[in-house]
């Protein structure tokens, strides 16, 4: 995978799955047919955009999505799979060993939770996990992918949002670098300020090799809109890993039978087209090499 430019359509969220089905009573297992239609919706618009073709990419769990997995492979589009057990902190592996599977895989991602003020151990035990997982990555020759998540606590404001968060994401990345940890991806939360967005891209700029994806966190266009404008003329920007804001309302609709698969395929689709032509309008011109 190209991780120059990147449009991923990021699906794969376990935990947030299986809450709504339990509120809902639909069977969790009915969550694979969910994942069946981004699978669908992706290669719907490979098939009508060649940006998609050229740059788009696949982030699928297997334990809800490995028929699409393995569809996906076979059909030649990057696909990633998570290596973390949902939901938890510190960082635990979802399988042992922790690359059971992972062989053909076009990048693999990992999620790790973080607040500067937590405990030392925690989080010296999650770079070690890291560290690992890189060491593997590098000899399999697969792209690493590492998402992170600042915690919002209870007292942090807007502020927070536009500075506070991108502080210390900023210094959770140098503190990496400095460990060793070095990914070709950080998949990270956007700034609501140029000021906060600056400061993420000075840092990652710190390694030659290393860019950035926006996530999405399930949030409306006009929200998305604004974090690209902050986020995509940045040289360090490579793209974005969006997904329920694009699945999540087609897929639920699905699932409560108000929609035909068909029609939140298509749904899909247009959605993530959508997002490839506004990220285009704003990207920065030229990915360094």
């Amino acid at each position: 995978m190209d991780c120059t430019r990147v449009y991923m359509l990021a699906s794969d969220h376990r935990w947030q799955w299986e809450e709504w089905c339990d509120k809902q009573g639909i069977a969790r297992a009915r969550v694979s047919e969910v994942k069946r239609l981004v699978y669908e919706g992706f290669v719907r618009a490979w098939s009508q955009s060649a940006d998609v073709r050229a740059h788009g990419a696949l982030l699928l769990d297997a334990t809800y999505a490995a028929d699409s997995v393995a569809r996906a492979r076979a059909a030649k589009i990057p696909v990633g799979t998570p290596v973390e057990k949902a939901g938890v902190f510190p960082l635990e592996w979802d399988n042992e060993p922790f690359h059971r599977g992972l062989e053909g895989n076009s990048f693999v991602k990992a999620l790790v939770r973080y607040r500067p003020e937590w405990a030392r151990g925690p989080k010296s035990g999650q770079m070690t996990k890291l560290l690992e997982l890189q060491q593997w990555c590098r000899q399999a020759d697969i792209p690493l992918l590492v998402e992170v998540i600042i915690m919002q606590e209870p007292g942090d404001d807007q502020e927070f949002e536009a500075t506070g968060r991108p502080a210390m994401l900023a210094d959770l990345i140098c503190e990496s670098y400095a460990a060793g940890l070095v990914p070709e991806i950080w998949k990270v939360e956007a700034a609501t300020s140029s000021e906060g967005a600056a400061a993420i891209d000075r840092a990652i700029l710190e390694r030659p090799g290393p860019r950035q994806l926006i996530l999405g966190k399930g949030a409306n266009t006009e929200k998305i809109l604004h974090w690209f404008a902050a986020a995509a003329p940045l040289p360090s920007t490579a793209g974005f890993a969006i997904g329920r804001s694009v699945f999540w309302e087609p897929g639920t609709e699905f699932l409560k039978g108000r929609c035909a698969a068909d029609e939140a395929t298509a749904m899909i689709a247009s959605g993530y087209l959508g997002l490839v032509a506004e990220w285009k309008l704003r990207e920065h011109p030229a990915a360094p090499a």
